[in-house]
């Protein structure tokens, strides 16, 4: 596919998140009860990485991601997530800790067209705990920077833990002091300190 089509095909793409996020604003859809998006989202992404782009495969999450954990689990945390203003970020592309899917992809916009987003990932934990890892970055939904989004041009892993850390209440023991302002790709792949509950997110093989 030619550079032309590319665009085009993610323009696309944030036209049809633009609309799941927001014209059709249901619990079910972008709020907790949405989870039945997760299993879903797994498998596009694996699709699109092996066909479309390897950009949009799974790739481990990193340790200047982590913001920190809530003493609850998943289900709680994605409800205080929707009570807090986030939404459910169902075409994201997939992020895995030591081969284990993220149980959960969620959003922060300040409004529909914004130019950025926060965007947090979580991770059960056997102790009945959930990890959060952030960054900020230009909006998926809004066609103007897709192209940028899909890049991971101009991403913030600072600027996104810091602002993660001043909307949740995160106990960032053992976090590291100083992620760097840059994308993922300048941090280095992070190792789990407790594993998946039974149920959330899925070992890739």
């Amino acid at each position: 596919m030619g550079s032309t089509g590319r665009r085009l095909l993610l323009a696309f793409g944030s036209m049809v998140g633009l609309l799941q996020a927001y014209a059709l604003p249901g619990r079910w859809n972008r709020g907790p009860e949405g989870h039945w998006w997760e299993p879903v989202r797994r498998r596009l992404s694996g699709l699109l990485g092996r066909f479309f782009d390897r950009r949009a495969g799974p790739r481990p999450i990193t340790v200047g991601e982590y913001a920190g954990w809530l003493d609850c689990s998943v289900d709680q945390a994605e409800r205080l997530l929707w009570q807090w203003g986030f939404i459910r970020n169902p075409f994201a592309r997939v992020k895995t800790l030591d081969g284990v899917a993220e149980a959960g992809s969620w959003v922060y916009r300040d409004r529909a067209l914004a130019g950025r987003q926060l965007h947090v990932m979580l991770f059960a934990r056997h102790d009945g705990r959930t990890d959060v890892y952030a960054h900020e970055e230009p909006s998926s939904v809004n066609p103007r920077f897709s192209r940028r989004h899909f890049a991971g041009e101009d991403q913030r892993l600072a600027t996104g833990v810091k602002l993660a850390r001043e909307r949740l209440p995160l106990d960032t023991t053992d976090a590291p002091i100083d992620p760097p302002d840059g994308p993922w790709t300048e941090s280095v792949p992070a190792a789990r300190v407790a594993g998946p509950l039974p149920g959330h997110g899925v070992r890739k093989r």
